[in-house]
């Protein structure tokens, strides 16, 4: 099984767009929903430049990722998603979901590649460190 890096990780995200992103920072929460395609990494970020959004994601503060399949608390709505923290013991500081609208059941294509993914990450994963400049 590979080590899961940031670069494997974002390339997996591709199939499973739009996402619902969660980002939290201090006492703001920020919510949207995005597609997410073409990005690239240099000088230690993940770097994502699209018409709706702009975002760097600094790496060395991404080292633990970790996937859920569970039912939303208030909605009573299965949700698939993952917890980006800096480390296991950390916070999270992002939430990606896979998006659907509400009522809609998933996309059985979205589904299974989540699914494969949660098999690996349900526990927990610290990610390797990788070079970042290319």
């Amino acid at each position: 099984m590979a080590a899961w890096t940031a670069r494997r990780f974002f390339a997996a995200l591709r199939d499973l767009a739009p996402l619902r992103v969660i980002s939290r920072c201090g006492p703001s929460t920020f919510e949207a929903i995005c597609d997410f395609g073409p990005h690239g990494f240099a000088e230690g970020h993940m770097n994502a430049i699209t018409p709706a959004y702009h975002w760097h994601l600094r790496l060395d503060g991404f080292r633990w990722l970790r996937s859920h399949d569970e039912v939303h608390a208030r909605s009573g709505r299965r949700v698939l998603f993952f917890e980006l923290r800096e480390r296991a013991d950390a916070l999270p500081f992002l939430f990606l979901y896979v998006h659907r609208e509400r009522g809609a059941e998933f996309d059985p294509d979205r589904e299974a590649a989540f699914a494969a993914l949660h098999a690996e990450l349900a526990q927990g994963a610290s990610l390797a460190a990788e070079e970042t400049a290319r």
